[in-house]
């Protein structure tokens, strides 16, 4: 069991439930979501996060949590603010497509108290540290230096950094402000996860060859293109896995989150590169068979 602080935001989340137009009320968030499927795979889990205080929609969030324990105790509570909120709209093949209303979400002010501290001291606790290209835009300016410079310190002291790119243009300025963010964490990291979705706006370049070069550099990157194939590499090698079988996506959101979530669980667990990746595959598509990000409570997530 692996020890692991998650940071990010957790919304609102307004899945459909049916062809009618009905929604259905959730909590996610992309670290959020990996944050609960790393706990429910045995690790133990605490979220970095901000949150809104005496409104139903933060307690839901805080309930949420404590069902799936995770550590609540890097949660900061802001008067007078609610979690953002997203809606998820989905296509005849399950993908999916985001409506954000997050502009006054406390997300923003995580580092304007003591959380540094606070965060610092949960990580050197820590097997792992981890962040999304989405924590990075969503904690603003101020918030971006502060995190740089936590995650270069907690790197000195030997703690695993691990990053998914995320990139949603939707959330920064221009693909330069997200590029140059991501770029200040990057020597950080231990894992990074890229797609070459990410990498093709953001670089002009694959994620193989973007891999490639960070691997060089002393990362494992794990690199996936829309063949759903995946290539690890790292600085002795590259190991190329095959793409899993076909399913039926009912809806996407989650998968990559999911992948996550069971790919460093199971490295962290000492399990080599080819069977992290199945059972990350595996999880995937349990969760892409079901609607929304999270998959309902107490049901199995196999192996």
């Amino acid at each position: 069991m692996a020890r692991i602080t998650v940071l990010g935001e957790c919304m609102v989340e307004l899945s459909p439930e049916s062809a009618d137009g009905l929604y259905r009320m959730g909590f996610a968030g992309d670290t959020f979501n990996t944050a609960i499927y790393m706990a429910r795979l045995g690790d133990e889990v605490a979220y970095c996060t901000a949150l809104g205080q005496g409104d139903p929609f933060s307690e839901g969030v805080l309930s949420t949590m404590r069902r799936e324990g995770i550590d609540t105790r890097l949660v900061r509570q802001i008067e007078n603010r609610l979690p953002g909120l997203y809606a998820i709209v989905l296509d005849e093949h399950g993908e999916r497509k985001f409506h954000y209303w997050r502009e006054r979400a406390p997300i923003r002010d995580l580092f304007s108290a003591h959380t540094a501290d606070q965060l610092i001291e949960a990580a050197k606790a820590s097997d792992l540290v981890y962040l999304s290209g989405v924590t990075l835009a969503v904690v603003g300016d101020i918030g971006r230096a502060r995190l740089k410079d936590i995650l270069a310190y907690i790197h000195s002291l030997g703690v695993a950094v691990a990053l998914d790119f995320n990139y949603r243009p939707a959330l920064w300025p221009s693909a330069e402000a997200a590029r140059a963010a991501l770029d200040g964490v990057v020597p950080s990291c231990r894992y990074i996860s890229l797609s070459s979705e990410d990498s093709r706006p953001l670089y002009g370049r694959e994620a193989e060859d973007l891999a490639a070069e960070w691997a060089a550099a002393g990362a494992e990157v794990v690199a996936r293109d829309e063949s759903h194939a995946v290539n690890v590499h790292q600085p002795e090698g590259r190991t190329a896995t095959p793409p899993p079988g076909r399913v039926k996506a009912v809806d996407t959101t989650g998968a990559g989150d999911s992948f996550n979530a069971a790919y460093l669980s199971s490295r962290l667990g000492g399990l080599p590169i080819p069977e992290a990746v199945r059972r990350a595959h595996a999880l995937a598509a349990l969760v892409v068979s079901h609607r929304g990000a999270i998959l309902p409570h107490g049901l199995a997530l196999g192996a």
